[in-house]
């Protein structure tokens, strides 16, 4: 009887009579028979291997991997541009932006006298004429005009070398301050579809150098590595004196997290557990910015006995008191102020925040000319200090995301955007506001990855944001590399 009730129930159930009569009720579903169809089977297998493969440890590497060959290869490609045909001595090259002054201190550095009329020229061979940044940087592009020549491949592989630190440093600051592979590899990304730090990771200025010591030094900081952050510092300071930005990055980072311990999130901790946490904030900020101090006197008077610093405006040469040489690059950036009454390529910080006021580096254009007049113009080659404009616009939506968040749970990755974003930023505000220092908006390079931190996390841990949120942000963020991307021949 049991087998005869347990056969006949589903045609019990199917015999349930329903009102009206097939066409009033109008189409009928199928009733599910509990067993997936074949077509439904394969998608769910197909899901189950693609989550398996994105919960592999390995598997953020691998996009790091990507991440990183696909940006060498975008600063790498043509290195030589903008340039004249054939292009095989220093001369055809064009120096971008800021190269007039660094690359040309480079070759003095080297050896070689800069062409007549360009920056440095007649100035002692062997020193660093660029006196009012410190030398590291220089000495650095000076050894690959040693090693390939005085032409772009000299000059700028130290840039491309160095913006591939930033990029393998930002992952392991993600992953040091507890973030996930994919969290740290997202950042990353990120970071590779900037045009402003394209630009610079392949031009020989300063800035990639000191942004990646930077972010060498505070991938140390967050493992609990004080001293070696410190030294790391020193290095950063060394290769341009806003390296020092750090350090406030790190005092902010570590008050805030006792300003929680004591009025947010703390009151549950034992009085002698918060005590010790303030005790460890307080003593690891202490050495972090007692041996970046060390580090950067030190390595700043090593450079000054080996490559001596040159004023060639007044014939002064630092070579051997690190202090006198700090006080020229501080008395020197004083005098860098505003004039409201002229209007260039210097901006204010707040106009930052709106990408305003972009800076055209070097462009190369074909123009179409009818009867001597020119109908259209087009440009092949065109590098601008431009920030792509689907992270900037986002940037402080995500700030605020970060620190609800970091407030309420304590993590610490938001709490390293916030801070980056905060203690790399606010120092060009207050120069600009309180000593009308004058600012550009390619100074927001040692800001930036604080900014991709907070925006690449916004899309992380947020169901109600979905997947699809995610993907178009991607699409929108390779839209404007490709829009800003410098050499437009390849597009």
């Amino acid at each position: 009887m049991a087998a005869k009730k347990e056969s006949t129930a589903p045609e019990a159930a199917a015999a349930v009579a329903t009102p009206g009569t097939p066409a009033e009720q109008g189409p009928t579903e199928p009733v599910p028979t509990g067993r997936p169809g074949p077509r439904r089977a394969r998608v769910g297998r197909a899901r189950a291997r693609v989550a398996a493969l994105l919960a592999d440890p390995v598997a953020p590497l691998m996009a790091l991997a990507l991440i990183v060959g696909f940006s060498v290869g975008m600063r790498s490609i043509d290195l030589g541009q903008p340039c004249t045909s054939p292009c095989r001595a220093s001369d055809p090259h064009t120096l971008i932006f800021d190269e007039d002054y660094y690359v040309n201190a480079a070759r003095v550095i080297a050896g070689i006298n800069p062409p007549a009329g360009a920056p440095y020229h007649g100035a002692p061979l062997g020193k660093d004429p660029n006196a009012e940044h410190p030398q590291l940087a220089k000495l650095v592009m000076a050894g690959g005009i040693e090693l390939f020549g005085d032409n772009a491949l000299g000059w700028r592989i130290g840039s491309v070398i160095f913006g591939t630190i930033a990029l393998l440093a930002l992952y392991a600051l993600v992953v040091g301050a507890g973030g996930s592979g994919w969290l740290a590899a997202g950042a990353t990304g990120v970071m590779a579809l900037d045009n402003l730090l394209l630009v610079h990771g392949r031009i020989a200025t300063l800035d990639i150098y000191v942004v990646a010591m930077m972010l060498v030094s505070g991938a140390l900081y967050v493992r609990n590595r004080p001293l070696l952050a410190g030294l790391a510092l020193g290095v950063a300071a060394c290769m341009k004196e806003v390296g020092v930005y750090l350090a406030f990055v790190v005092i902010l980072l570590e008050a805030s997290t006792i300003a929680r311990l004591r009025w947010g999130r703390g009151e549950g901790l034992p009085a002698a557990d918060r005590a010790r946490r303030e005790v460890a904030s307080v003593r690891g900020c202490a050495i972090f910015l007692a041996s970046g101090a060390l580090s950067f006197v030190g390595l700043l008077w090593l450079l000054d006995v080996q490559v001596p610093a040159y004023d060639p405006g007044r014939h002064v040469t630092y070579g051997g008191n690190p202090f006198s040489h700090i006080a020229h690059i501080y008395n020197y950036a004083l005098l860098l102020t505003a004039k409201p009454e002229l209007h260039g390529i210097a901006s204010n910080p707040w106009e930052w925040l709106l990408n305003q006021v972009p800076i055209n580096y070097a462009k190369v254009a074909v123009n179409t000319v009818v009867h001597g007049v020119v109908v259209a113009s087009r440009a092949t080659v065109y590098f601008r200090g431009e920030i792509n404009p689907f992270v900037i616009f986002l940037a402080i939506p995500a700030l605020a995301a970060a620190a609800a968040d970091w407030w309420r749970t304590g993590e610490r990755v938001a709490a390293v955007g916030v801070c980056w974003c905060l203690g790399a930023f606010l120092p060009f505000l207050a120069g600009r506001v309180i000593e009308s220092r004058v600012t550009y908006l390619y100074y927001m390079v040692i800001v930036m990855p604080g900014v991709y931190i907070v925006c690449a996390r916004l899309f992380a841990r947020r169901p109600g944001l979905g997947a699809a949120a995610a993907v178009g942000w991607a699409l929108a963020l390779a839209y404007g590399f490709a829009h800003l991307y410098p050499l437009r021949t390849l597009l």
